[in-house]
């Protein structure tokens, strides 16, 4: 009945608790970023580049 007694165990130290803006901040807006910078990291390096201006020189003679 020993476990009973305590609700943590031993050498457990609890810290403080994370308040309503720290607990967004780390689990919403931190995944979130690193989402859209990795999407626009490799949509930048994968997108399609734009079409080369046609040379007025169409062949050597």
């Amino acid at each position: 009945m020993q476990f009973l007694a305590s609700r943590f165990e031993d050498g457990y130290v609890p810290g403080p608790g994370l308040s309503v803006a720290q607990t967004v901040f780390t689990y919403v807006v931190i995944p979130v970023g690193l989402f859209t910078v990795i999407a626009l990291t490799s949509w930048l390096t994968s997108a399609p580049r734009k079409e080369k201006a046609q040379s007025s020189v169409s062949s050597i003679n």
